[in-house]
């Protein structure tokens, strides 16, 4: 994944797949070639902590435990601002 190669071991990324059953996740990971991240399926326990109301939603959790919430951003630029903060 690009972010995950740009950034190294300064910023872990996790897939955390909607509310489908398990053959739908497996499969969307595998189609959309994120299979090299790992994924947690947590049938929505996460989504619901973290305010996630659709697809397409990325949580960053820094060192602290601060977290911010994008929906419609690029992943790699939104990483690259978080860091330089």
């Amino acid at each position: 994944m690009e972010v995950q190669e740009q950034f190294g071991e300064d910023v872990q990324i996790v897939g955390v797949p909607g509310l489908s059953n398990i053959e739908a996740m497996q499969n969307f990971v595998l189609t959309n070639g994120v299979d090299t991240i790992p994924h947690i399926n947590d049938q929505g326990e996460l989504w619901e902590r973290f305010g996630v109301t659709e697809q397409r939603t990325y949580i960053y959790i820094n060192n602290d435990g601060t977290s911010t919430r994008a929906t419609y951003g690029s992943l790699p630029s939104d990483v690259e601002d978080l860091i330089a903060r």
